[in-house]
């Protein structure tokens, strides 16, 4: 591949994942308000507390992207990029069109289901993560994943926003625009996405069954390797902390300010400004000052004070203290897959994205559960939570990595 190929497959790549990250956050200032401000079919199913109906479907679709990006990824290192990220793409249209149905008949059941479905398919960002580092070289490895986290926070910035907007208007709008957004990306696809994954692996393994690739060939065959499942705790815990602080800012907004669906989509908007600038413009600075895995505890540890400081926040400060964490999470959030990239570079990369993807998703699902118990004492010491477990995310980091990741940066 030209470089100018890989930059034509670049582009038309972060075009995906912006849609798809939009997809996927558009409900994010949408079902906080419904379950705590609105009374019917749907809010009060079986007769169940809001907040508990609220945390199983803030679990059932990370459920989804677990399951799916424990295979998908693997997948695509066997049948290509391409033609996975097709299939899932279309699964996932066909689950934001479904999930429109169920909020029009008020079928909290069905709604859950197309939930689950949808999640599934979005495990697709490890295809994307792959793809990334598929470009090296020709392209720079570390700036291909920083555009991609960038646009991912992009998608985390426009969905909320379109979906903030949209809430007063219906909540099934969101999962329509979402639809249509699918849709296009197929199209681009189709059309514009070249084939990266051109290995040997992928010739000597493409005429594998699903079932058999299912099997031999998924993301969590990775943790029967010491070094990776070392790895993988610092993630979890990592990845815990961070769906603590995503899962429930949106409920201690509600809980704490009264915010409505357009004001938790004007933070979210500015929390993923920073997250965007700070891929683009910080990432490469901070690296060449304190490498890898340096750069990480620092920004971990500073997310987890943060992360304390909750309860001490008032509605003003809110808004610049989540600028802050923006920066924080822009960082760690990119500089631990590098780092896995560069400790691993002999495993299948779609296999190792899928990994840390499904990582992240487990840690959604268990906090959405463990979360949602404790918010019924009050939404801050579900955040509160999360500043612990990231500190012990980044002690797990340091014994277990530092001076071996001192050595590597």
């Amino acid at each position: 591949m030209t470089e100018q190929q890989a930059k034509n497959s670049l582009y038309t790549l972060l075009l995906i994942v912006l849609l798809s990250c939009a997809g996927i956050a558009l409900p994010y200032p949408i079902l906080a308000p419904l379950f705590l401000n609105e009374v019917n079919g749907f809010t009060t199913f079986g007769g169940i507390e809001p907040k508990i109906l609220l945390g199983f479907l803030l679990a059932i679709y990370p459920l989804g992207i677990l399951i799916g990006s424990s295979f998908i990824g693997a997948a695509s290192d066997v049948y290509g990029r391409r033609k996975v990220l097709v299939i899932t793409l279309i699964f996932s249209t066909i689950g934001y069109l479904f999930s429109v149905w169920a909020l029009l008949s008020e079928n909290y059941l069905l709604f859950a289901l197309t939930r689950f479905i949808t999640g599934i398919s979005e495990g697709n960002i490890a295809i994307a993560k792959a793809i990334a580092i598929d470009l090296s070289p020709p392209l720079d490895k570390t700036r291909n994943y920083s555009l991609v986290s960038a646009t991912t926070y992009a998608g985390w910035l426009l969905g909320p926003l379109i979906g903030g907007l949209l809430q007063p208007y219906g909540a099934y709008l969101a999962f329509l625009v979402a639809a249509v957004a699918m849709v296009f990306a197929i199209v681009v696809v189709n059309f514009y996405l070249g084939e990266s994954n051109r290995s040997k692996d992928t010739d000597q393994h493409a005429h594998l069954s699903i079932r058999r690739m299912l099997y031999q060939n998924n993301s969590f065959t990775l943790l029967k390797h010491k070094p990776i499942r070392r790895l993988f705790y610092v993630f979890l815990f990592s990845t815990l902390a961070t769906n603590a602080y995503y899962e429930f800012y949106p409920l201690w907004l509600v809980e704490s300010f009264n915010f409505s669906g357009p004001n938790i989509g004007f933070i979210t908007a500015i929390l993923t400004t920073a997250m965007i600038l700070s891929s683009i413009y910080l990432l490469p600075i901070v690296k060449a000052k304190y490498g890898l895995v340096k750069a990480s505890k620092i920004s971990m540890f500073c997310f987890a004070l943060m992360m304390f400081s909750h309860y001490l926040f008032t509605e003003s400060s809110s808004w610049f203290g989540y600028v802050f964490i923006g920066i924080l999470i822009a960082i760690y959030n990119a500089m631990l897959p590098i780092f896995a990239s560069e400790q691993f570079a002999d495993v299948s990369q779609g296999k190792l994205m899928g990994l840390i993807t499904t990582t992240f998703s487990l840690s959604n699902v268990l906090m959405a559960i463990i979360g949602s118990i404790i918010s019924l004492y009050g939404s801050v010491y579900s955040i509160m939570f999360g500043g612990l477990l990231m500190l012990i995310a980044i002690s797990l980091l340091h014994f277990s990595w530092a001076d071996n990741a001192t050595k590597k940066t």
